[in-house]
């Protein structure tokens, strides 16, 4: 029985609402004005209404304000630059979701899947990184500095008909976060490197035919990046920093030709931001310069199936294909020149790349589930252009994670580990317009790198 159906009713005074019995939603005298005024009882008013999704907005929008402080102050550590943990039951079972995806999180890995939510909910996650980077060369050895980074998300979801299901999403889908040593070997390549993104994508899923769900989402991303290096041969730092805005789009599908078995796809848009900021020298020995730079964020696809006929396992499968090609190069337009040039380019030439999904999870009673799983993920980046600024490689995600449901709440957490196959890079790093480091201080040798990864979320249905 849904929470309006629940109590003696709930009417609004003067003095504020009159409790209902076991209504959660009006018993709360604070957040009366969420709800609806007219003086109806709240058997009357039933969920997946349009009334349901506007008294959660104001939930929304102070969540979304934290959100925003928190995606705009820490970095997050990705695949790529592709953040990927964007749910804790996905995370679990080796991110395998786009044929599942039956919670709000299904706003990021498949808006299809919403139309099997019979009620609204709200959902809360945050992710904590903890990676390790080494380098080891010529010229020395180092370690990028331990930071714990995380990156928060919000869903809100829920039916406003019989066959079609709103939802929102808060989420980071990109981000990075390097900071090596001021003296290493490689600081005229790059010292700190930081990539935040905010991404507001509201979605509606239709149920088409009973075992058939289509869905289509609009994605607002903000992006902002900073970057260091220091400059030869002068030995100042250079800092490029610079925010933008852009918009795409996602649709998804999920079909079930027979019982327990489920297919499911998704497709992100590309999306063209262009970032606005400065270049600055310190110390200083010119004035900060204005400039330009255009960063796509590649599309992707991702195919995936879920199969739950041995009951009470279900085994997934998806398989990703990411755009990377559209990052071929990093360029920077000034406003006047610097070192004789108008622009600064940095050839990267990254090439499309794909990732390998597998996850189970066993329903160990009602309400308790586990999941396990594995990743293959493979790198875009080249061997010509590999560098320290995001030192990339084929990596190997090992995944664990537990569900469990108290009432109306959904407690869940994941943990990953991620293993970087070794590097070698053996190139040399050029930017027109710029003095070229000799070969001891462009950071030549052996990367490697690993995650430690660990997700937590709480979804509430009303």
């Amino acid at each position: 029985m849904s929470s309006w159906q629940q109590g003696d009713g709930c009417f609004f005074t003067g003095s504020g609402w009159r409790k209902c019995k076991e209504t959660l939603i009006c018993q709360s005298r604070n957040l009366g004005w969420w709800f609806q005024k007219s003086g109806a009882p709240c058997r009357d008013r039933m969920p997946g209404t349009w009334d349901t999704v506007w008294r959660l907005a104001g939930i929304l929008f102070w969540l979304a304000g934290w959100l925003g402080l928190l995606a705009g102050g820490t970095p997050a550590w990705s695949a790529g630059f592709a953040l990927v943990q964007q749910g804790t039951a996905a995370m679990g079972q080796g991110n395998a979701f786009v044929a599942e995806a039956n919670d709000p999180s299904a706003i990021f890995y498949n808006p299809a899947g919403l139309t099997q939510l019979t009620r609204t909910q709200i959902y809360q996650g945050t992710f904590f990184n903890y990676p390790d980077r080494e380098f080891q060369g010529q010229g020395g050895s180092s370690q990028t500095n331990h930071r714990l980074f995380h990156t928060p998300t919000v869903y809100i979801a829920g039916p406003v008909h019989q066959r079609v299901t709103l939802g929102l999403g808060l989420f980071t889908p990109f981000g990075l976060g390097t900071m090596w040593p001021p003296n290493w070997p490689g600081r005229f390549i790059t010292t700190f490197s930081k990539l935040r993104t905010f991404n507001v994508n509201p979605t509606v899923a239709v149920k088409v035919r009973d075992n058939l769900s289509l869905a289509a989402g609009v994605n607002m991303l903000w992006s902002a990046v900073d970057l260091k290096r220091m400059i030869f041969p002068l030995n100042r730092e250079s800092y490029v920093s610079g925010n933008g805005m852009g918009v795409g789009y996602n649709l998804g599908a999920l079909y079930e030709p027979i019982p327990g078995v489920k297919l499911g796809v998704h497709y992100r848009s590309e999306i063209n931001v262009k970032h606005r900021g400065t270049l600055s020298i310190h110390p200083p020995i010119i004035p900060d310069i204005t400039g330009s730079a255009n960063l796509t964020f590649p599309p992707s696809v991702t195919f995936g199936t879920a199969y739950s006929r041995i009951k009470p396992f279900t085994f997934l499968f998806d398989v990703t294909w990411t755009g990377w090609s559209t990052f071929d190069q990093l360029r920077i337009d000034l406003g006047r020149p610097l070192f004789g040039a108008r622009s600064l380019v940095t050839p990267k030439d990254w090439r499309d790349a794909w990732a390998f999904r597998f996850g189970a999870n066993y329903e160990i009673k009602p309400g308790i589930k586990v999941r396990a799983g594995y990743i293959y993920d493979m790198t875009p980046v080249p061997d010509h252009t590999f560098d320290p600024q995001l030192p990339d490689a084929n990596r190997h995600v090992f995944t664990i994670g537990k569900e469990f449901k108290y009432k109306r709440f959904t407690f869940s957490a994941a943990y990953n580990y991620i293993l970087f196959e070794n590097r070698t890079k053996n190139n040399t790093i050029t930017s027109n317009g710029a003095p070229v480091a000799p070969p001891a201080l462009q950071a030549n040798g052996r990367y490697s790198s690993d995650v430690h990864s660990l997700g937590v979320s709480m979804a509430f249905q009303f």
